[in-house]
């Protein structure tokens, strides 16, 4: 396949694992389980390692949007080509393990340093990937074991998975179904323990919130109580000319209200103008008097002197003591429609801000009081502030504003992070309302208070499929030795059958197989002795015609040779005009007696029986006379003869009656005529090599081992028409293996056939 169609597939790949990743699992919070992985192996080993990084480009796309940062998305491509590069030569689950193995230092030296993430994130990443990936892998090995994907992607398998034994893709195939389910359950049981760790969160915060409101409404109620009390004393005191009581009386009500009052600080009466008339206390924290003080500017003096009743300021920053975040209650003083002033209590926030630290079940909860204008009234987790804060614009207002007034749910205060740091910045909270003012009390927790949850979950997900992986691995070797250490033992039996043990049996060693299995062997063992008897009646057949042939050829060399004899007198005897007739007579009788002599060495060799008596012979010398005497008497062929002289320890006349077959059938195999090429030439290692080569008809597509069989010439129409008995190849073969060489048959570019000889030259 060429680059463009690998580059092609595995960007198709690529976009297959892009639409895998978008439907990415989250396992727990931070923790995605991603298929895409599964396509970008699939590239790697199909396609090798360009591919493989190219459908990991592409598919990492969506890895890139999750997590915010290129690593992971790097990551990936370098699995598909570390992957695609070893294909050929591991398995593709073990070439994703190597990966893994060395990605630690990848994962600290891009996660923890140039991405900044902790250790720990650092450590959930890399474990999760891994899952990721080895998950993937071993996908990938399982699919490639389905049949009829092994049909259609035949050619581009790699040796490793094309090569797997039967049981290591047992193996493989059962822990990749004990392992799916695992994950599933513990992924459903991971996210169950942490929802119900959430919801125990949230059961926590909605108590404190509960005990916060009624202790603010408590606090607000009494307080305006008594300035509510206060005001109407004042209203009744009133002298009839107009105004307020003499500023002795007005410090006597004071001192009262902010003593038999501990939520209130300091209390005071203001005029209508809002210039403080008479204080509680008197002075400040440097000794300068209070009273005279302006606070005209003040939001709740507006809206007391638009009130009958009392009211709750929002917070605002005091200027009274030290400058720091003010709530007061204000109640107006009328007299009828006259309106002479007002009573403000301001209310003690560090004790509010105390009680509500000390509801809190861990350090981690934190109680925030936010007014009717989003600013905080106090926040139990900060001992004191100089300025009036505003939640205005952050994410817990915008998570408010979703909620309403009561209600749970969580927000991130880094919204914009990457993904470990946003759930590390995600905070679980509860809201609910002091209607009478319209406040909220929003309880909240961090969700990292869950993350050693996460982090147990994780870890106890991964030690049990680890654990489970072992287990289910060594339980499905033993069960698959089980299974095929009897297909082996049958193997074997057949292999030593095949060997020519004809006594080869299987079935009592598999009486401890599965029934299936013993059933097989028991199948083999009548195959085997049926197969013994029906070859014993072949050889004894074989044997009565080795007999016939080698009486036959006996009977028949006697009268040859007398007939022969005749032949050469008649010679003598006849005049000019019948020598031709005579001559061609006595050429027949010769062929006749060189079949007789080839059918006389076909029965001596099934028997055994062919003795050679070997001597100094050169092989160029004997293939120049057969090669001339056999080229010269066909008119119609030409000889082309490429001899070097060649000693060796030989048996002539049986190297001679190789060659006279070889060269014979180079000629009558080649009726149309042409050249007969005839080869002597040393080889390498101390051997010769003899080739005779024609323009023939050539080889059919029968095996070419099948010619060389005894009474064996192809099954061609144009075989058929050209007489011979079959048995030239068969005692050329016979002879060349008892010289210790080799004999073999192909097919020639362009048309004809190629027989080429190889024998050691010996001393």
């Amino acid at each position: 396949m060429g680059i463009w169609k690998r580059i092609g597939g595995g960007a198709l790949l690529g976009l297959g694992g892009l639409l895998l990743n978008l439907a990415a699992v989250e396992i727990l919070p931070g923790v995605h389980l991603l298929m895409g992985p599964w396509m970008v192996l699939m590239a790697a080993v199909l396609l090798g390692p360009a591919a493989g990084g190219l459908a990991g480009a592409i598919s990492g796309i969506q890895a890139y949007w999750l997590w915010g940062h290129p690593w992971g998305w790097l990551n990936i491509i370098l699995e598909g080509v570390f992957v695609g590069v070893l294909r050929r030569r591991l398995m593709p689950i073990t070439a994703d393990g190597l990966f893994w193995l060395f990605s630690p230092l990848y994962f600290l030296l891009t996660y923890g340093l140039i991405a900044g993430l902790p250790l720990d994130a650092t450590l959930v990443s890399g474990v999760k990937q891994a899952m990721n990936g080895l998950l993937a892998a071993l996908i990938v090995q399982v699919t490639l074991l389905v049949p009829a994907l092994r049909r259609r992607l035949g050619p581009w398998l790699p040796a490793p998975v094309a090569a797997i034994s039967m049981g290591r893709a047992f193996a493989l195939s059962f822990t990749l179904g004990a392992l799916i389910p695992l994950l599933w359950v513990g992924m459903v049981e991971g996210r169950a323990r942490y929802e119900a760790a959430v919801h125990h969160v949230e059961e926590e915060n909605l108590q404190v919130a509960r005990a916060v409101v009624r202790e603010i409404e408590r606090r607000l109620e009494h307080s305006a109580h008594a300035v509510a009390q206060l005001s109407r004393l004042l209203s009744e005191r009133a002298p009839p000319q107009g105004g307020l009581p003499n500023v002795t009386f007005l410090e006597d009500g004071l001192d009262s209200l902010v003593t038999y009052s501990p939520e209130v600080i300091y209390a005071y009466v203001g005029s209508p103008e809002g210039r403080a008339l008479a204080f509680s206390p008197r002075h400040d924290a440097e000794g300068r008097p209070l009273a005279g003080s302006d606070f005209s500017d003040r939001e709740y003096v507006r809206r007391a002197r638009q009130s009958r009743g009392p009211v709750v300021s929002d917070v605002f920053l005091g200027r009274v003591g030290e400058r720091a975040p003010l709530v007061a209650t204000v109640a107006p003083i009328r007299d009828g429609d006259q309106y002479l002033g007002y009573v403000l209590a301001a209310l003690d926030l560090p004790k509010m801000r105390a009680y509500a630290r000390d509801q809190a079940h861990t350090q981690q909860q934190r109680v925030l009081v936010i007014d009717a204008s989003q600013r905080v009234v106090f926040d139990s987790q900060e001992e004191s502030f100089t300025d009036v804060r505003s939640i205005e614009g952050t994410p817990l207002a915008e998570a408010l504003g979703r909620t309403g007034g009561a209600g749970s749910a969580r927000y991130q205060r880094r919204p914009d992070g990457r993904l470990l740091i946003r759930t590390g910045s995600e905070h679980l909270f509860c809201v609910r309302s002091v209607a009478q003012v319209g406040w909220r009390v929003v309880v909240e927790q961090p969700a990292v208070i869950l993350q050693h949850d996460v982090e147990q979950t994780y870890a106890g997900l991964m030690v049990t499929v680890v654990v489970a992986i072992g287990v289910t691995l060594a339980v499905s070797l033993l069960l698959a030795r089980a299974v095929l250490a009897p297909v082996r033992r049958v193997a074997d039996a057949a292999l030593r059958l095949a060997a020519g043990d004809r006594q080869a049996r299987a079935e009592e060693s598999t009486r401890d197989a599965p029934r299936e299995l013993h059933e097989l062997a028991r199948t083999f063992d009548q195959m085997a002795a049926q197969l013994s008897r029906q070859l014993e009646t072949i050889e004894g057949a074989s044997r009565e015609k080795d007999i016939f042939l080698s009486i036959a050829s006996h009977e028949l060399k006697t009268p040859l040779t007398a007939i022969k004899v005749q032949v050469a007198l008649l010679k003598r005897a006849v005049g000019k005009e019948q020598a031709e007739r005579v001559e061609m007579f006595d050429r027949q009788v010769d062929r006749l007696t060189r079949l007789v002599n080839q059918l006389l060495d076909a029965s001596q060799l099934g028997s055994g029986k062919l003795p050679l008596q070997r001597s100094r012979v050169d092989l160029a010398e004997v293939a120049r006379r057969v090669a001339e005497a056999l080229v010269g008497a066909s008119p119609r062929h030409n000889l082309v003869l490429e001899v070097s002289p060649l000693v060796g320890a030989f048996d002539e006349m049986r190297i001679e009656q190789v060659l006279h077959n070889l060269v014979a059938n180079a000629i009558k195999y080649s009726p149309a005529g042409g050249a007969i090429e005839v080869r002597v030439r040393p080889l390498p290692g101390g051997e010769a090599e003899l080739e005779v080569a024609d323009r023939g008809i050539g080889l059919g597509g029968e095996d070419k081992e099948q010619l060389f069989g005894r009474f064996e010439r192809g099954e061609r129409q144009e075989v058929a028409n050209i007489s011979g008995l079959g048995v030239g190849l068969y005692v050329s073969r016979e002879i060349v293996r008892r010289h210790n060489g080799s004999i073999a048959l192909r097919q020639r570019e362009g048309g004809g056939a190629v027989a080429t000889v190889v024998l050691p030259l010996g001393q």
